[in-house]
């Protein structure tokens, strides 16, 4: 089973921010999953919140925004004991500055339906530019994008996001064409995995942060877990390497 970090290391370090996946790799992990928005400029940066204040204090939306105003925000600001600043980074920056990445999951928001041909064009000119190829996984719960970026671009993985109470994922994996399922935890059964494995899907779990329920997803065969405490389970588990 793979570990993942969510949005770098949530709890551990500022979420989504260069430090906070720097701080990942010191951990010798190279899988993560993060957030993107597109600004102003038709950048992706990668922030969770479509509003800025939660992370950086400062009141904004993210789309109407510039890439240059956003990296003049410290999205580490309400991280408490974090004393470096941490512009709201674009993914092109994320990507550069991490050569030894092995996977990434690159989950969108929910878009206006304008703007998510921009978004899923922007995405295939970076994942060519960086040549993430098999690296890459496209997500989001918006089943618009998934749609349109297997319209668009059908040869880029996708993976849909699966809140604890939809209804029949596995269905609508069927239907988009993708081959991840990414499935809230507490939704999870043994079923599920078994019949997803079956359509030779992966099965990737959020956001799992105790060993009871790492345990618990390790023995329904889940392939990859997504936490924000990477170290408590690195040091507990000892099953990250797994391919």
């Amino acid at each position: 089973m793979q570990i993942i970090g969510h949005r770098g290391a949530r709890r551990e370090a500022p979420e989504n921010t260069l430090g906070g996946f720097a701080y990942l790799r010191s951990l010798g992990i190279h899988r993560v999953e993060l957030d993107l928005h597109l600004t102003r400029d038709q950048q992706l940066v990668v922030i969770h919140d479509y509003t800025t204040q939660r992370t950086t204090g400062k009141v904004g939306t993210v789309n109407q925004l510039s890439s240059g105003d956003l990296n003049r925000y410290n999205a580490a600001a309400q991280f408490k004991g974090w004393q470096q600043i941490e512009p709201v980074a674009t993914l092109q920056e994320v990507l550069a500055a991490w050569p030894e990445l092995q996977s990434i999951q690159l989950e969108v928001k929910t878009a206006s339906v304008n703007a998510i041909p921009a978004i899923t064009d922007r995405l295939a000119f970076v994942i060519h530019e960086f040549q993430l190829g098999g690296r890459a996984t496209v997500t989001s719960h918006d089943v618009r994008v998934l749609a349109h970026m297997h319209e668009r671009y059908p040869h880029i993985r996708r993976g849909y996001v699966a809140e604890r109470f939809a209804r029949d994922p596995l269905a609508t994996c069927h239907h988009l064409r993708c081959e991840y399922l990414v499935m809230d935890y507490k939704g999870l059964r043994p079923a599920i995995v078994a019949h997803a494995h079956e359509m030779g899907m992966h099965v990737s779990t959020w956001t799992v942060n105790d060993l009871n329920n790492a345990h618990r997803m390790y023995e329904m065969g889940v392939d990859s877990l997504i936490t924000d405490v990477p170290s408590l389970m690195l040091e507990n588990l000892h099953i990250h390497r797994k391919d």
